[in-house]
C-alpha cells in the first residue's frame, strides 16, 4: 500500500501497517485494550474525539506551515454562539500562546527545522510499520524531532504493576515511539547508526512551559526490546489467530459490557 498524507490515518492503512500508536493500543500498560484496538481496526468503533487531540493537531498544523488551512477545514474551532461568536474558541486561543512560546525560542525552532510530516515504512519484527516524523533534518542537525503538547511536564501517573509513579514519557510510551522511529529511519536510509530522536514538549499551562528532550542509544535499545517482548502477542491478535482480551475499563468495553459475575468488594482495591 502506497502511503501519503491523505491516507496515512485511514482504516486501510491501519489494517495493513503497524504503527506505534496502534501497538500501544493493544497493551494495558499503556492504557490499551486488545478488544478496543481490534474494534477500531475493523471499523466497528471510533475512539471518542476530545479537545486534547484537536489541540495537538492545531500545533502540528503550525509546525507544518498549514495552520490557516487547518482552521478553514475545522470550523468547530470557531465559537458559534454567545459574545465570542465567530472567534477562535478559548482553548485554541491558548494554543496560539503555546506557539508564541515555541517561536520565541531559537533552539526550539532549530530542533523543529527541516522536512515536515515525513512518512516512512519498513518491516520491523516481521511486519510492515509506518511512521510520520514531525520534523526531519538528517543533513543539517542530524536529528528528527517530535512535537508534543502536555498538561504539564512534571506530572506523575501511578503505575499499578510497578507500584510506583511514572513520568509522562514512560506513561505514554514515548520512549517506544522514539525508538521505533529511529530504527525505521535507519532501515529506510541504510545508515549505520540511529539519528538521535528529540522531542519538543510544550504545556497547556498559562503561561506555557516547554522543553527539548533527547533520547540516547541505550533507551532506544531498551525500548525496542520492550516492543520485541510484546509484538508476537499483538501480531497474533491483529491477525485474528487469537481472541482479543477485554479490559472492561476502556470506552469500547464500557459500551459493550455484559456482567457475567458479581465482584467481591476487595477486588476494587487500588493497590
Amino acid at each position: 500500500m502506497e502511503l501519503n498524507k491523505n491516507n496515512y490515518f485511514s482504516d486501510e492503512a491501519g489494517r495493513h501497517y503497524m504503527s506505534v500508536s496502534q501497538f500501544k493500543s493493544f497493551l494495558p500498560s499503556y492504557g490499551g485494550c486488545e478488544a478496543q484496538a481490534m474494534a477500531t481496526i475493523n471499523g466497528e468503533f471510533k475512539p471518542y474525539a476530545i479537545d486534547a487531540f484537536m489541540e495537538g493537531h492545531y500545533l502540528h498544523a503550525w509546525n507544518e506551515g498549514t495552520l490557516d488551512e487547518f482552521k478553514e477545514n475545522n470550523p468547530e474551532l470557531i465559537s458559534s454562539r454567545g459574545p465570542t461568536k465567530g472567534q477562535l474558541k478559548s482553548e485554541f486561543k491558548h494554543c496560539n500562546k503555546m506557539i508564541e512560546v515555541l517561536e520565541n525560542d531559537p533552539l526550539v525552532m532549530q530542533a523543529l527545522a527541516g522536512q515536515k510530516e515525513v512518512i516512512m515504512t519498513a518491516e520491523l519484527f516481521g511486519i510492515p510499520w509506518k511512521i510520520m516524523l514531525d520534523s526531519y533534518n538528517p543533513d543539517v542537525t542530524g536529528i528528527f524531532a517530535d512535537l508534543k503538547t502536555m498538561k504539564d511536564i512534571d506530572g506523575k501517573w501511578w503505575n499499578k504493576e510497578a507500584q510506583a509513579y511514572d513520568n509522562f514519557l514512560d506513561h505514554y510510551g514515548y520512549t517506544i515511539q522514539m525508538a521505533v522511529y529511529a530504527e525505521i529511519e535507519k532501515r529506510v536510509t541504510g545508515r549505520k547508526d540511529w539519528l538521535l530522536p528529540h522531542m519538543v514538549v510544550v504545556t497547556k499551562q498559562d503561561p506555557p512551559d516547554h522543553e527539548i528532550i533527547y533520547f540516547d542509544y541505550d533507551v532506544i535499545e531498551q525500548s525496542l526490546h520492550i516492543v520485541g517482548k510484546h509484538i508476537e502477542r499483538v501480531k497474533s491478535v491483529k491477525s485474528g489467530e487469537v481472541e482479543p482480551a477485554r479490559c472492561e475499563k476502556c470506552d469500547y468495553c464500557r459500551l459493550t459490557k455484559k456482567i457475567n459475575r458479581i465482584k467481591h468488594f476487595s477486588e476494587l482495591s487500588l493497590y
